[in-house]
């Protein structure tokens, strides 16, 4: 029997991740559009952070399409062990800036800086997240080999 092909080496899949690309770039326009548009330093601010996303998103699924089409991830157990004390240590300061963040956050009355503050928390829970990923496929690594 021959072995089934995960989905993700399907043209289909490339398909739709090429096609969210495209979607990326025009978020990147609108956002353009609306920081030329606006004066106000808020809507400003938060175009420039969208933009700033959909450019990264843009440049990660391009990595994605080119590890299923033209060179795979590999990833080490020595590489990740070697990261091993800067990932607890980043962790670590991610942890203490989503304290710090809580703690302005709960403190603070205004909508633009609860607007603000919410966004830099969901940020930086987003990297605390990331972190563990990584630091989770260090361990699963370490049982693999």
């Amino acid at each position: 029997m021959a072995k089934k092909k995960p989905i993700e080496q399907s043209a289909a899949f490339l398909k739709t991740i090429r096609d969210w690309q495209k979607l990326e770039d025009e978020t990147i326009k609108h956002a353009d559009t609306l920081m030329k548009k606006s004066k106000n330093r808020l809507v400003k601010m938060t175009m420039e952070m969208i933009k700033h996303d959909s450019q990264k998103h843009k440049a990660m699924q391009q990595m994605l399409i080119d590890s299923l089409t033209k060179e795979a991830f590999v990833l080490t157990p020595e590489e990740l062990g070697a990261l091993s004390d800067g990932l607890n240590k980043h962790l670590a300061a991610e942890a203490k800036s989503l304290e710090l963040a809580d703690e302005a956050l709960s403190n603070c009355e205004l909508f633009v800086t609860r607007y603000i503050l919410s966004y830099l928390i969901a940020d930086e829970q987003k990297h605390h997240s990331l972190l563990g990923k990584l630091n989770e496929l260090k361990r699963a690594t370490v049982f693999v080999t």
